[in-house]
């Protein structure tokens, strides 16, 4: 109920000079996405955190375990809630370190905590899964579209000369624009693209999605908060944030049908291949991360459709 009565609230942007020189702030963008997806964040990771009390009674490592998972919810918090693009990315990447580190919590590598059994094989290569090796290619993976994304993120503020979403959306139509300078240069469909990028790694879509399905090496608490409600919801909502802003800028150049297709087209794909990985699979976690990577491809489709649509 507090998710949906959020749709109502009216935006606001309550700011603090943070670099003056560079005329970057420091701000917290209260609007009705913002306020939906924080009270998602903060609702079910409060109920992860209760079952956590019983779930992980006896394991070893807690003091890691609340300080990271603590942090993870902080951080997904600051990349919902800020108002600009560099606070955003220190969200990003926090979230990014943090469920590196919970993934591999049982570091240990004992093998019941393995996702595989011994011995499974996909066109010759092993299929099974230590929390160590699960964590580290969670993050490569993730980190691949975090670099296109950081990339992107520069483009915009080299010539925007700012990071915040308000401004950048306020004359992204004018002919003098950011968006038009990067126009003239051939660079907007490609800074678009880039930026897209951080969300397919982070949000597991085709072609980084197996890291998820190899997450599940981590605690069930962990699972359940980077599948239910937080770090691979990131990549939708960063799209969500930025995709009318995109929108505006390339429907002056008719590129918009080549970004949104691009969404869309990712999105169904991955939905279709997931969907059929889960079909197919032997054991019940990789069951439930394929269907969450496969759910997350419809949302992907719906942003691209909605672009493609509202054009």
């Amino acid at each position: 109920m507090a998710a949906i009565t959020a749709l109502a609230v009216p935006a606001r942007d309550y700011l603090v000079n943070w670099i003056p020189s560079l005329g970057i702030t420091a701000g917290v963008l209260v609007d009705p996405l913002s306020l939906f997806m924080a009270n998602i964040v903060a609702w079910i990771s409060l109920l992860i955190m209760i079952y956590s009390v019983g779930y992980m009674k006896g394991e070893f490592g807690m003091t890691r375990y609340w300080f990271f998972m603590n942090l993870f919810i902080g951080n997904m918090l600051l990349l919902v809630l800020a108002d600009n693009l560099l606070m955003m990315f220190f969200g990003w990447e926090g979230v990014g370190l943090c469920s590196y580190a919970l993934i591999g919590h049982f570091y240990r590598d004992e093998p019941k905590h393995w996702v595989g059994s011994p011995g499974d094989k996909a066109l010759g290569v092993s299929e099974e899964y230590s929390p160590t090796k699960a964590g580290m290619k969670a993050f490569v993976m993730t980190r691949i579209g975090d670099i296109a994304l950081l990339i992107a993120i520069f483009l915009i503020f080299a010539f925007a000369r700012t990071f915040n979403y308000n401004q950048l959306v306020a004359h992204v139509g004018d002919s003098g624009s950011w968006a038009a300078n990067l126009a003239r240069l051939g660079l907007l469909l490609p800074t678009a693209l880039l930026f897209f990028g951080g969300p397919i790694g982070k949000s597991a879509q085709f072609p980084l999605q197996e890291w998820l399905p190899d997450a599940m090496t981590g605690p069930a608490s962990v699972s359940a908060l980077i599948h239910a409600a937080t770090m691979v919801k990131a990549g939708v909502f960063l799209t969500g944030r930025m995709g009318p802003v995109f929108f505006i800028a390339l429907s002056q150049f008719n590129q918009v049908s080549q970004f949104f297709g691009v969404i869309a087209w990712i999105g169904a794909f991955t939905a279709l291949l997931a969907a059929s990985q889960a079909a197919v699979a032997r054991e019940m976690k990789k069951v439930l991360a394929y269907s969450t990577v496969s759910q997350i491809g419809y949302m992907m489709l719906a942003l691209g459709m909605a672009g493609l649509s509202a054009n």
